[in-house]
């Protein structure tokens, strides 16, 4: 029997157990290899690919004239890209939080503030001369709260096996604490998968830590539904915790999801598997509420924090009064290449565009490094919008750069003796959703042209798409317009600098400035029709 045959057995044991019928005797695993003789998982990379790529992207298509618009390529925004990633990487090194185990461009800390004040310099450096930063404080009664240190740990048995010592998953990435007891706990394994109400109504989960299994086809936001309400009604129905093992590549620490308010814990595709084919064994050898885990965890709300955005105006000639507003945000988790290290470096690359004395438009162009996306109380965006109302007034079109440029990746349609699943890269970007709050066909028509000018991969049809950063600037009124990705490596580790594509880089940034050009000669009914 291949070890993926034995793993579909195996899950369906699982699945029996928590409806109470148990294989017999003689149907029972007889293995006594270490851990029934399940591999065990590999350590955990932090900055490794985890998918397979042996080709390249696709070039960069230049369009006839713009060839000379050498700070548009990608070549020239690569330097950007990594001079951004850097900061996440001294985040970890110098152990910016608790013991290094998290990482990013944080707000607040001083990876966030240095990554701002970095594209500051780059403003000055590009040829712009009003240039800002804005600083301001974290709102009162807000807080983040971050994991400082944590571990989650299989606690070995003889059961399982002789030499079946403690096996840590060291790719498990703690959501939130709950009512963790200081000395942490040790409590029973039981595995529901993606098992719905009616089928959980029969599976006994009180006083054990519940395992569930999500498996992202294109955005991890999008399985945050589904996943997240269920953890939630695991943790009523009486679990102490809830481990989601989320099918991804590699061995990934994932920081997204969420579960309300009680303990849970997102653990990656290598330590998952192990986790469920262990889960699976015992139960074939009869002995399913053996499985047990052990979880600590140190954690700690911030509040009093402060911020900065950097803020570059570029007047107009003619319009200087009008203003176009090009937004990326520069905080992550962990390496953050894709969300949003590549949407600020194209963001650079249009300044320095911009900056070109031929190159200045109608109207002025404001390019803002925003902070806070990812803390509580620090809206960088809310507080741009606060600062400048000078600028909001004379808006005609706010722009959000966030996540552009990820290369696509899609699993393998086959399994490894082992049951996992590898992942590979194609030769170009991830789907772009083109989101325009107004619906403007003006503005729709230049999307449709982008992608036959530039090949930008912008998928579904006009819609008001307006996430991330848009979120907060459409509810000025202004018409926003959102470029962003739906790549199944978000808010994870696994989000490192080989995942973008540096031709796809370049792809954004001539679009955009492309766009720029349209939108500042336009008439602003054009921009933003008026209600029929």
């Amino acid at each position: 029997m291949t070890r993926s045959t034995r793993m579909a057995t195996t899950l369906l044991a699982i699945a029996l157990a928590g409806l109470g019928a148990h294989p017999t005797t003689a149907e029972a695993q007889t293995d006594q290899a270490p851990w029934f003789g399940v591999p065990l998982p590999p350590g955990f990379e932090p900055h490794a690919l985890q998918v397979i790529s042996q080709r390249g992207a696709a070039p960069a298509v230049v369009p006839p004239g713009e060839g000379a618009f050498r700070e548009l390529t990608g070549e020239a925004i690569r330097p950007h890209l990594e001079d951004i990633v850097a900061f996440s990487r001294e985040s970890q090194e110098t152990k910016e939080v608790g013991e290094g185990q998290i990482w990013g461009r944080i707000t607040g800390f001083p990876s966030g503030t240095k990554t701002v004040e970095w594209a500051a310099d780059e403003f000055i450096a590009a040829g712009l001369s009003n240039v800002q930063l804005q600083r301001f404080e974290q709102d009162a009664g807000a807080s983040i709260w971050l994991p400082l240190s944590w571990e989650v740990s299989l606690v070995g048995s003889s059961t399982f096996g002789p030499g079946s010592r403690d096996v840590i998953l060291q790719s498990a990435m703690p959501l939130s604490a709950g009512d963790l007891p200081a000395g942490g706990l040790t409590a029973p394994l039981v595995y529901v998968g993606a098992a719905t109400p009616a089928e959980l109504a029969r599976v006994d989960v009180r006083g054990k830590v519940a395992v569930q299994k999500t498996v992202p086809q294109g955005h991890t936001v999008f399985v945050r539904s589904p996943v997240g309400p269920r953890a939630q009604d695991l943790l009523d129905r009486g679990a102490v915790a809830v481990l989601t093992t989320i099918d991804l590549p590699g061995n990934m620490r994932v920081r997204d999801i969420g579960c309300g308010g009680g303990t849970c814990f997102n653990i990656g595709g290598r330590d998952g598997l192990f986790l469920e084919s262990v889960l699976g064994e015992a139960a074939q050898a009869g002995a399913p509420t053996e499985v047990s885990v052990r979880i600590r965890m140190e954690s700690q709300r911030f509040s009093g924090l402060s911020a900065a955005n950097a803020v570059a105006v570029l007047p107009g000639t003619s319009r200087s009064d009008e203003y176009i507003v090009l937004n990326a945000h520069s905080d992550a988790w962990f390496d953050g290449a894709g969300d949003n290290a590549d949407g600020l470096a194209v963001l650079i690359g249009l300044a320095r565009h911009f900056a070109r004395p031929e190159m200045r438009q109608e109207r002025s162009i404001v390019f803002v490094a925003s902070a806070g996306h990812h803390s509580g109380g620090l809206s960088g965006p809310g507080n741009f919008v606060q600062m400048n109302p000078d600028i909001i007034g004379g808006a005609v079109l706010i722009v959000n750069l966030e996540h552009t440029s990820q290369r696509n990746i899609a699993p393998a349609r086959s399994l490894h003796d082992d049951g996992y699943r590898e992942w590979t890269m194609d030769a170009h970007e991830a789907p772009i959703v083109a989101g325009v709050t107004n619906l403007a066909p003006f503005m729709e028509g230049l999307i449709a042209r982008g992608v036959e000018r530039y090949g930008t991969n912008f998928v579904s049809g006009p819609n008001t798409m307006a996430s991330g950063e848009g979120g907060s600037y459409s509810r000025t009124g202004v018409p926003v317009f959102t470029t962003m990705q739906g790549p199944p490596m978000y808010h994870s580790t696994g989000e490192v600098i080989d995942m973008v594509s540096t031709p796809g880089m370049e792809r954004m940034a001539r679009f955009m400035a492309y766009f720029v050009k349209e939108i500042s000669t336009a008439p602003a009914d054009v921009i933003d029709p008026p209600a029929r």
